[in-house]
């Protein structure tokens, strides 16, 4: 079970892919992503890492090219039988992260959570698949 999984698909649609969240009038959050890695270590511990893009669509603009963003959180994990639970830690200054909740079966992990903003949420499923060629 320890090694890296790298995120195949973002609700069922092969890596890059994106999801479009209807915001207030007409304007919607495009969120990209291109590439996520978690690396599960011995002793319960987790590191997961994102390559995104995200930006606010105005009604009736078009998207447009931004830098892309990186993003990591650590924390512990929790395995029973098939059964994973990913605890981010908490940053500074930052409230508490959800906990993850994911299946692993064989080489593959499923997980299922909740994109929030102040208003808005979106559910998002994950599925990665265990790559040697990470460490």
């Amino acid at each position: 079970m320890n090694g890296s999984y790298v995120v195949r698909t973002m609700n069922e649609h092969t890596l890059p892919a994106e999801i479009r969240i209807p915001t207030t009038a007409g304007d919607f959050r495009l969120f990209r992503l291109e590439q996520g890695v978690l690396t599960l270590k011995p002793g319960g511990r987790f590191t997961l890492y994102f390559r995104y893009y995200h930006q606010l669509v105005r009604r009736g603009a078009r998207p447009t090219p931004t830098p892309v963003l990186s993003e990591s959180e650590t924390g512990t994990y929790r395995f029973h039988r098939d059964s994973l639970l990913l605890s981010p830690a908490r940053k500074d200054g930052a409230r508490s992260q959800p906990s993850i909740a994911a299946t692993l079966i064989g080489d593959e992990i499923k997980a299922s959570y909740m994109l929030m903003d102040r208003t808005l949420h979106y559910r998002v499923t994950l599925v990665l698949r265990r790559d040697l060629s990470f460490w």
